[in-house]
């Protein structure tokens, strides 16, 4: 029987592209690519007079002999059933000696939204954007000069900062989430506008200057290359999916490291990683995602992602 990796996605579409470029360059290596649903995961578990562990997908039992391993896109539903499938998986199967891609960082983080990533950067000594986290409407529209606030309630910076600055949701994908704002009656009027319960999931961050940012992709744990992002027109994000231009960028070593050094401390076998810079040239890390996807990777720099995803597969196996 052919060996095979198992891609997991929510939906048929869902990472389409990254899916249907692992199948094409796993075939011209001779291994198989399966695409399942989550919803297909099955499990059956018993120390009961005998262990019995078993993961299914689609009705069959997978093994050492027919899976060489798992590919995991974004699992993510309210109510969190997929992630704790997902984790459950891997944990039984690398029982069987079956390797699961980022295995790690999914059972220490079920879900490494933006909050928990700042507090393993900051743990770890990896620069970041100056960012604060409120809970409490007052404690922005009534800030505290102890807390390092203007007195005038924010109307010339915001907690030191000049404007404009950034507020982002810490589910955000994409950038989709991601919002400037220019002066204080912005911020005033987003801030009453929003339910306080939901206060504490946005990251309000400095706004560097530069309209551009690197994703760096890292496989098992080497940087295979980065890519440079540039807003476009009046769109101040530089995100490819929101029409951000994208070109091949020369790594520096520094830069490589730091990439590298994120993926490690998140426990990450693939993960796109993304630095920012200001006008001094100092990087800082904007967030880590782990099932980034790789389409203007590709396009930009030419570097065949999906082909060096299928072979640390191989050299897993």
């Amino acid at each position: 029987m052919k060996k095979q990796i198992i891609a997991f996605t929510m939906s048929p579409r869902q990472s389409q592209f990254e899916v249907d470029r692992l199948e094409t360059e796993a075939k011209k290596l001779g291994v198989e690519v399966n695409r399942a649903m989550y919803r297909e995961l099955e499990f059956q578990m018993s120390n009961d007079k005998c262990q019995i562990s078993k993961v299914s997908v689609k009705g069959i039992e997978v093994t050492k002999e027919n899976c060489m391993g798992m590919w995991f896109r974004v699992a993510g539903t309210k109510s969190g059933k997929y992630t704790e499938g997902r984790n459950l998986a891997i944990r039984l199967l690398r029982a069987k000696g079956i390797f699961c891609a980022n295995s790690k960082g999914y059972l220490e983080w079920t879900r490494m939204g933006k909050i928990a990533q700042h507090g393993v950067f900051i743990e770890n000594n990896i620069p970041i954007v100056p960012t604060n986290i409120f809970y409490e409407k007052e404690q922005i529209l009534n800030p505290s000069p102890l807390r390092g606030a203007p007195l005038d309630r924010g109307a010339s910076n915001f907690f030191g900062w000049n404007y404009p600055i950034i507020a982002k949701h810490e589910k955000g994908y994409q950038g989709k989430s991601v919002r400037k704002f220019d002066n204080w009656k912005q911020v005033d009027k987003f801030v009453n506008k929003i339910n306080e319960k939901n206060l504490g999931m946005f990251l309000w961050q400095k706004c560097l200057p530069t309209r551009w940012d690197l994703r760096v992709i890292v496989l098992d744990g080497k940087a295979i290359g980065a890519m440079k992002r540039t807003a476009v027109g009046e769109e101040f994000r530089s995100n490819f999916s929101l029409g951000g231009a994208v070109e091949t960028w020369d790594l520096s070593e520094a830069d490589r490291n730091l990439a590298e050094k994120v993926a490690k401390v998140c426990g990450l076998d693939y993960c796109g990683v993304d630095i920012m810079k200001d006008l001094e040239d100092k990087s800082y890390i904007l967030e880590v995602n782990r099932q980034c996807q790789f389409q203007g990777f590709e396009k930009s720099t030419n570097i065949n992602v999906a082909k060096l995803v299928v072979e640390m597969f191989l050299n897993k196996a």
